[in-house]
């Protein structure tokens, strides 16, 4: 593994946080592989091996289905949403990279204080495109068995 790779990965995450952040939900679409998968599953269901994941989308027109229902059907209080990563590791794999990094997320609803929303673990295989690194499959695995709120935004 070389810093290059390394600092490659380091930046697609940092542009998963930003976009996710700053609600450009189109454009962090860009950052799958047209054939991902991604997930939000609780740490039970993880290391149960049960597939249940509170949120799933199956490929690009999975996600634009998901940023879809977000922007123009679904109904929930304003918020902000922050996302902070630490501990990327990144190792060769068979197809790409497999990368794990830990996560804490924010929320801020209109008139309250702050709160954590949730934190734990992302388990991903990234690729190397003509476009750069993408996520091939994104699983975050918060800890605890509960989301506090809806879950209107990814983690």
């Amino acid at each position: 593994m070389t810093i290059n790779e390394w600092w490659r990965a380091y930046q697609l995450y940092t542009d998963y946080t930003e976009l996710l952040d700053s609600r450009q939900l189109d454009q962090w679409i860009d950052l799958f592989e047209e054939s991902c998968l991604f997930r939000v599953m609780s740490a039970e269901n993880a290391s149960a091996g049960f597939p249940l994941a509170l949120m799933r989308c199956e490929g690009v027109p999975g996600l634009r289905d998901r940023v879809h229902a977000i922007k123009e059907v679904s109904v929930y209080s304003p918020r902000i949403m922050r996302h902070v990563v630490s501990g990327l590791r990144l190792t060769k794999g068979e197809q790409g990279y497999d990368a794990t990094a830990s996560f804490v997320v924010t929320q801020s609803l209109e008139g309250e204080q702050t709160q954590l929303y949730a934190s734990g673990v992302y388990r991903d295989r990234l690729t190397d495109t003509a476009g750069g690194l993408r996520f091939a499959e994104k699983t975050a695995i918060y800890d605890g068995t509960l989301i506090a709120n809806s879950m209107v935004y990814p983690l």
